[in-house]
């Protein structure tokens, strides 16, 4: 009896094994793959066809989002949803949507879903908008989209309420509409840099050299401007005090957007900041400059 009982816990035992191993193989012989399978989730519910048009361009590989905004509605309270990155392709002036003139021929819109003429860009009130997406397609891939920038908007048939996010989205793309760098940008030059830059007249330099080769503010800042000459806030015309020779490091910004979009305690748009080295612009001083963009007597 003890002997047929170990012959059946035997075959048991034997079939688990031969199934164990079918298992295995199965496993590994089942087809790879190297990439996962990736499902796109949106963040919002698609509850309008912009919604659905963005869901379904950002499934597609390599496409991202630049400006996201939209209206998140709960039992107790509705909030916007905002979301910025550089480029900015779309600005705000006189409460007319204008898209940057480079990034028309690249640029296709979609209004509720549907493909628009860019003409009626302008002629959307921007209290009616109530989705705004801007999609890019990443640069430098095989086969680029011709139009790698997508505007889609969703228009309500009724007007939003000015939320905290709205009133933002709205001072970001008035700044968008005057300046490139609406989220700020900072440049640095040494003196031979500088020499370069105001010798082609740059405008990022923020300051151009006099005949006598001091330095000056130029026109277009001079109004809106920030000037600290070694740590120390002085009035733009102190510029005209430097000379070129003297220039250590020479550093230029221009703030945020909400720095200066705003009514109270407001900045000024532009900084500059001059580090000098006063011997350097002594006669005998040790230190030559050997620049083609220098016609100083010494």
């Amino acid at each position: 009896m003890n002997h047929a009982g170990f012959g059946v816990t035997g075959w048991r035992y034997a079939l688990l094994w031969l199934l164990t191993g079918a298992v295995v193989m199965a496993c590994q012989n089942a087809p790879k793959t190297d990439e996962p399978e990736v499902i796109n989730q949106p963040g919002f519910p698609l509850t309008n066809p912009t919604r659905a048009l963005v869901n379904t361009l950002e499934a597609r590989p390599l496409w991202s989002r630049l400006l996201t905004y939209y209206q998140r509605n709960s039992r107790r309270k509705s909030e916007s949803v905002l979301q910025y990155g550089e480029p900015f392709i779309l600005g705000l002036k006189d409460s007319v949507l204008t898209l940057a003139e480079n990034y028309k021929p690249q640029t296709l819109l979609y209004i509720n879903g549907k493909a628009a003429s860019m003409a009626l860009l302008a002629k959307l009130k921007m209290n009616y908008v109530e989705d705004l997406f801007i999609l890019h397609q990443f640069d430098g891939i095989d086969n680029p989209d011709p139009h790698p920038y997508r505007i889609l908007i969703q228009i309500s048939d009724r007007s939003m309420p000015l939320l905290p996010g709205r009133y933002q989205l709205m001072a970001l793309l008035q700044a968008s509409a005057i300046s490139d760098h609406p989220l700020g940008t900072t440049h640095v030059f040494t003196m031979n840099k500088l020499l370069e830059a105001t010798f082609f007249g740059y405008k990022n330099v923020f300051v151009k050299r006099t005949k006598n080769q001091h330095l000056k503010v130029q026109d277009e800042y001079i109004n809106d401007i920030a000037v600290f000459i070694n740590g120390i806030p002085v009035d733009p015309k102190e510029v005209e005090t430097v000379h070129v020779r003297e220039v250590d490091r020479l550093y230029t910004r221009e703030r945020p957007f909400t720095a200066w979009m705003r009514s109270k305690k407001r900045e000024n748009r532009y900084a500059l900041f001059i580090k000098t080295s006063p011997k350097r612009a002594q006669r005998d001083s040790s230190y030559y400059v050997f620049s083609p963009f220098y016609s100083g007597d010494f």
